[in-house]
């Protein structure tokens, strides 16, 4: 078998005329690629190109198809990654922000206790609709400890918001600077919650020190019923 192997390796060596015709080839191929014009490179004209020239156009043509059909797949699964990553980002974000909430439950939970302590607080702090008259007697009450003259204490109409009304008065009031002062105070201090607003100091009559104080107050109502309903909407 060795020596069967030699001698057809020998036999190549000594006979060289396949090289000699690939050569041959090639060259003739370049020269005919040299002698080409310009305009005989129209497509029209590619049946008269060189053999080299035709295999290398069709090697380009199916390399390009190749990259382009390769290119399109790609976009597409390159797309579908994008959106299973933006996905996976969204899921890390939730479960990292539901872990901290899992966390620390037991903080949150004691701070809803502290939370709904200091709301029911307030709402003991804002008159029902039965105690509207009650206040406006102690708002009377303030101006007569302070002295002063009290010569309006008018309701205005309610104004509904989200979870409470807002019912705003007016008080105008006549005495001097610092009974005037300490009658704020002590609607300030009183047990249900009055907020003062739009405040309006002008002299009652001239040559006297006594002046008129003109004040927006508002106190609250806690509405159950609306608050009620829109927590079974938002549930919903």
């Amino acid at each position: 078998m060795k020596k069967i192997t030699l001698s057809w390796l020998d036999a190549l060596k000594l006979n060289p005329q396949p090289h000699q015709k690939i050569r041959h080839w090639l060259v003739g191929q370049w020269r005919a690629i040299k002698r080409l014009e310009r305009d005989d490179l129209d497509l029209a004209s590619a049946g008269q190109w060189p053999d080299s020239l035709k295999i290398l156009s069709l090697l380009v043509i199916i390399g390009s198809v190749i990259g382009v059909s390769h290119w399109l797949l790609l976009s597409s699964s390159q797309q579908q990654l994008e959106q299973v990553r933006q996905e996976q980002n969204e899921l890390f974000e939730t479960y990292r922000v539901r872990a901290f909430q899992a966390a620390n439950l037991p903080a949150y939970q004691q701070q809803m206790v502290i939370i709904e302590e200091t709301f029911s607080g307030l709402l003991t702090r804002l008159p029902s609709e039965n105690e509207i008259p009650r206040l406006l007697d102690d708002i009377q009450l303030q101006a007569a400890i302070h002295r002063l003259e009290l010569q309006a204490l008018t309701l205005q109409a309610p104004r509904p918001q989200a979870f409470y009304t807002e019912l705003p008065f007016e008080i105008r009031a006549t005495g001097d600077y610092h009974h005037l002062a300490n009658f704020m105070a002590g609607i300030s201090a009183l047990d249900r919650i009055v907020t003062l607003h739009d405040f309006n100091l002008a002299p009652s009559r001239p040559g006297t020190p006594h002046l008129t104080l003109t004040i927006q107050a508002r106190t609250y109502r806690y509405d159950q019923n609306t608050t009620t309903a829109t927590r079974r909407e938002s549930s919903r």
